[in-house]
Order: C-alpha cells, then structure tokens, then sequence
C-alpha cells in the first residue's frame, strides 16, 4: 500500500495518518544493516540512488528488507534543473517512478547545501531557480510526499529562504565538535570554525535551530547532528592540498553519549520536530558506535512524546546563585503526550546550574518522575528543583 505523508498541526509529519518524529540515519555505518538500524532505534535511513561517488556505484534496487524503517531520497543535482534540464529530469522522473508507490516511503531530498560551494560562497551548488523547477516535476508526479532540504550552516537567512518555494521541510548540519588544530576540511571556514555561529559551544545546534525556525517560515525543521567525527568528510576533490594526507587517525574526534543526547534535545526544545544522525565513515566496530546506539535508544523511547503537541504555556525558570552566569540557562519544552506533560530540560552551558521551575502546566501534583534515572523531584507550592551537570538533559513526566 503506498505510504501517505503530511504536515499537520505545529509542524509534525503524519505517516499514514498517525504522528511520526523522524530519526534518521543519513549514513549507514560501515557493517550496519536496516536491522541494526531498527535495533538502534532508527526509524529512518538515507537513500542515495546517485550523489556522492561511492554512492553512485550503489544498485537503483531499493533494498527490499527495510526492517520497518521507512526511507527517504536523495535527489541529489537530478532535481536542480538550471542546467541540462532534459537529462536531469528524465533521471528525476524514473526516481519518483521507483519511489513513490513503496509503503515505506518517506520524503524527497533536494540538493544538500545547495546555497554555498564551500570555497567560493558568491556561487551556490544549484541556484535556487533551479531546485524550484525540479520540485515543481516532483510534485507534478507525487502530492503524497514531502521534500526536505538540508543547509550548510552559513548563508544568510534571506539568502536561505529563496529555496523554500522548492521545499516543505528545512534543516541544517551544525556539526560543532571538532579535534584542537583540525586540518581544512569540506565546509570548514578559513578560520578553522565548522559553524559561523557566535556561539561556538555546543549549544549552537539550538542557535542555528533558531536560525533555521526563522529560514522556514513556518514549515518544519528538522535537524542535522553530529554522530561521527568532522575528520571523516576528508577528500581529496575538497582540499586538493591536502590529496596525498588520508585521514587523520588522531584528529577523528567522534561526539560522546553525554554530547550527542544534549545536541539532540537542543535541537528539539528549540523546534525541530525530526533529525538526523551524520554518521559518515562511522563503524558499528567502533566504541562510540555503542553511545550513538544509547542515544538513539532513547529518542526512540520518547517518540510518541516528541510526535506530541507542545503545551501551548512557558515555563518560568530561576536559578540559585553557584558563582556562574546564567547565559541563556536551562531551556525548557513540554509536550503533551494523550494530555500528559512531559517537560524536556537541557542545560545550555559549560557550567553547573541548580534551576527552580514554577508557572507548571495541569496534571502535575506532589512530584514528578525523571524518565531513565530511576529517580524523582518533589513538586512544593507549584515548583520544584533539580541541579544540571554542563550540558545535561532531564526529561520528567508527571507521576
């Protein structure tokens, strides 16, 4: 049965008429199958049928075990018809043919990053006429999917909101953690930064999940983060300098379960309602393959709440004193999963913070539960206090 997918109320996707947070692998490690994926707690995986040259010698045949994982298409330069329209779209439209009947099908992709060129930013990858025109033949062929785009994290807001006309889902990459004195990779500014944040903390995935909210003028957002290290986009074709080096062994910094899980909900309390796990040359060998496992894991755990309606309210948070400013603090959303709060907490700083919550929604008594630390807060007079570790995340459900 061919799979139905739309935007509803406050930005969420409906598969097949129920709620679904996107979590996506946007690469497939090396030794991982769908299964693995779905074991993972993966809902989705990347489809690349062309892009990339080691993708470009993947079979067209889409896998015919997903493992209950849906999918999406990269569509890759085929949909930006600025140039050689006739070939493109020919190869467009045998792609929306082989996708847009299968019952797990999720999503188009447009061109990655398609406003920047990595060295010469006065000209994008594809102009945004160009996607416009190729989104316009998809949707000719299937009204019953949706098209995402991901950004680099630079560019104007301006300059990115030209490509909305193409898309109905937007998002971008900002993958923060990198190795002290990292060599020039794919997308690294001169200066040795990934993100042109001021913030270069990782709390800039919240700040350019900010940024993105305003690109997409109301369509959702769905996020890009870090789960594998930024040294593992080395290529040649990107840094010719550098063509004879390989990688870095020493300079492969892959983010830990404590970073990752605060990127995550970073993201998600400043208003991405799905994501997706960068996870290039990455190995289900490798240890930290394990965290990504723990984090994914645990998103999976929460979907039906983070495919919930937020509660229409703002918490109010005030802090005891411990020596530190209180920046931007302990940021806060409450979902409302079948009329229940769940409060989602994350502490955007480098330092501890013990915060008080008052201005609590309905449905909340005498203490609240913290899900997956065995443990409880006490709720007295309407509010109640816990202490965050750097970069900590708290969920808690009423009891």
């Amino acid at each position: 049965m061919r799979s139905r997918v739309s935007i509803e109320a406050h930005r969420t996707l409906h598969f097949n008429g129920k709620p679904f947070f996107p979590i996506g692998a946007r690469h497939v490690p090396d030794g991982a199958t769908p299964q693995v994926l779905r074991e993972a707690g993966f809902n989705a995986v990347r489809w690349t049928p062309f892009g990339m040259a080691a993708h470009e010698r993947q079979s067209w045949e889409i896998p015919k075990d997903l493992s209950g994982l849906t999918f999406y298409a990269y569509l890759y330069n085929r949909a930006d018809l600025s140039s050689d329209a006739a070939t493109r779209r020919r190869e467009l439209e045998r792609l929306v043919d082989a996708v847009r009947d299968h019952p797990q099908f999720l999503c188009y992709e447009q061109r990655n990053e398609a406003a920047c060129s990595y060295r010469d930013h006065s000209k994008p990858q594809s102009p945004p006429e160009g996607l416009v025109a190729g989104s316009e033949v998809v949707r000719a062929l299937d009204r019953d999917h949706p098209i995402r785009i991901g950004h680099m994290n630079t560019n104007l807001v301006s300059t990115l909101r030209r490509y909305n006309p193409a898309v109905d889902i937007v998002g971008c990459n900002p993958y923060v953690l990198l190795a002290p004195g990292m060599r020039m990779i794919a997308g690294m500014r001169p200066d040795g930064k990934v993100v042109d944040c001021p913030n270069q903390t990782l709390s800039a995935v919240g700040e350019c999940t900010s940024k993105m909210m305003r690109v997409a003028e109301g369509r959702p957002v769905w996020m890009q983060i870090q789960g594998a290290a930024n040294e593992n986009f080395y290529h040649p074709a990107h840094t010719p300098e550098t063509a004879n080096q390989g990688l870095y062994e020493h300079q492969r910094l892959y983010p830990n379960r404590w970073q990752m899980r605060f990127m995550a909900f970073n993201a998600i309390i400043r208003g991405a309602t799905g994501m997706e796990w960068m996870l290039v040359r990455h190995s289900i060998d490798h240890p930290s393959w394990l965290d990504v496992c723990k984090v994914i894991g645990e998103l999976q755990s929460l979907h039906d709440v983070l495919a919930s309606p937020p509660w229409p309210g703002q918490l109010e948070v005030e802090y005891t004193e411990m020596g530190f400013s209180d920046w931007d603090g302990v940021e806060t959303l409450v979902k409302l999963r079948e009329g229940k709060p769940f409060i989602l907490a994350a502490n955007t700083q480098f330092d501890p913070m013990l915060a008080t919550f008052s201005n609590l929604p309905e449905g909340i008594s005498e203490a609240l539960a913290v899900v997956g630390e065995n443990r409880q807060v006490a709720v007295s007079g309407g509010t109640f206090t816990d202490r965050f570790q750097p970069y900590e995340v708290h969920v808690y459900s009423a009891v």
